[in-house]
């Protein structure tokens, strides 16, 4: 569902944080008419940024677009320091690479699909293993302690938690750059790129000209 929401309160921009990564991907936000903060907005993955006097025709074009990009799949997959790319396979923390191997990126990638979420043995099994059963080894847990020791050398440690049944989640809240509000995961590899990350609206209110 795509909605937009209206930045227009007290203080509202200084509580973007309070709005988890995926939420933060379907909101349009209305009404920043200060370019320094439109553009902080968007680095913290908010769908789309505009100004309260937009015509009311070009807010829906923009809603269309955002709409048809999260049927897409990005190549550049971003989330505060870290950035996936998914042609090399490969996953940058700002623009170092981690080196990591193709099941370590799969499992990294699959994790962002569920940011501050639990992802099941069982679903990590059939994502990324491509199993229909979970096999009495402790492969997962070999990969995953080799893609956190990958993550911890380039500054992004105790950003995968293991949850209750042997699952994993990545804790976006981590990846924040500190002293660096907004300051979002390959934010240049994706200008570089012309890849854009996948967009998405959250429900709330705006006044438009028409």
């Amino acid at each position: 569902m795509l909605a937009v929401t209206d930045a227009c309160e007290p203080n509202w921009i200084d509580r973007a944080d309070d709005y988890s990564v995926a939420a933060r991907r379907r909101m349009i936000v209305g009404g920043v008419a200060d370019g320094d903060k439109r553009a902080f907005l968007l680095a913290k993955g908010f769908g789309d940024v505009v100004t309260n006097d937009i015509h009311i025709e070009e807010l829906g074009l923009r809603a269309r677009r955002v709409a048809e990009s999260l049927t897409k799949l990005p190549r550049i997959r971003s989330i505060g320091r870290l950035s996936l790319d998914l042609l090399e396979r490969e996953a940058y923390c700002k623009e170092t690479p981690l080196n990591l191997n193709p099941r370590e990126f799969a499992l990294l990638w699959r994790l962002t699909d569920n940011i501050d979420q639990s992802v099941s043995k069982q679903a990590l099994i059939r994502d990324v293993w491509r199993l229909g059963f979970v096999p009495e080894t402790n492969s997962i847990a070999v990969h995953m302690s080799r893609l956190r020791r990958k993550l911890a050398f380039g500054g992004l440690d105790n950003i995968i938690d293991t949850v209750s049944g042997g699952g994993y989640r990545l804790c976006a809240s981590d990846l924040e750059a500190p002293g660096q509000p907004g300051s979002s995961m390959g934010q240049d590899r994706s200008a570089r790129m012309h890849a854009s990350e996948n967009p998405s609206v959250g429900l709330g209110s705006f006044s438009a000209n028409g």
